[in-house]
């Protein structure tokens, strides 16, 4: 069985695209929400807590509103002894040389590009354009429109919001945040936040 933790709109998508991408049915969701336990959503059932369902089968992080949090999700859930799956939609273009790690998930219309490696639970979102060797570290999130130019890396649960660009061989630092939009001239230091065009540190 695949299981989904979180129920809601990102759940939802991953749904879909195991749907679309494996022909699956034999699918779950697991949320903490209380409420929702016993209901199903989008003709799938929600079992019940993390701590509270046998992990029986594999997992996949279906939250990325923040990086911290998707993190210690992740740290919850290997505690409780569940395994991971990763999952690219079918409608992303892949080179073949691209690597994909543990618990990743890789929404519609994107490209991956050539080299491209995508760190443990990492998530790219839909419309992403990932070029040639670039390097999404561990629990990074790219939102929907990024473009990501050759040799850029993005540190370890960093954030690039919807439609920014990182120019060429520049580094988004760990836990760095790049704002809706922005574009990534200069390298972003570790924990910083950068918006505008170009993108420049929030004071």
């Amino acid at each position: 069985m695949k299981v989904i933790y979180c129920a809601g709109e990102l759940g939802r998508t991953i749904l879909d695209s195991i749907r679309r991408t494996t022909g699956l049915e034999d699918i779950a969701f697991i949320d903490d929400d209380e409420s929702l336990h016993g209901d199903v959503v989008a003709g799938i059932p929600v079992l019940g807590s993390m701590s509270g369902v046998r992990s029986d089968g594999t997992l996949i992080i279906g939250y990325g509103a923040n990086t911290e949090t998707r993190a210690g999700l992740v740290e919850n859930a290997e505690e409780e002894g569940w395994g991971f799956f990763s999952l690219v939609d079918r409608d992303t273009t892949t080179a073949a040389s691209v690597s994909v790690g543990e618990g990743v998930y890789v929404n519609g219309q994107c490209y991956l590009g050539p080299g491209a490696k995508l760190g443990d639970h990492s998530l790219v979102d839909s419309c992403v354009n990932i070029s040639h060797d670039v390097v999404i570290s561990e629990g990074a999130v790219v939102t929907p429109g990024a473009t990501l130019a050759g040799n850029v890396t993005v540190g370890e649960k960093a954030y690039i919001g919807p439609n920014a660009t990182v120019l060429k061989q520049r580094t988004v630092g760990e836990n760095a945040v790049v704002g809706a939009g922005a574009v990534v001239t200069d390298d972003v230091a570790p924990g910083e936040t950068v918006v505008g065009v170009p993108a420049r540190p929030i004071s």
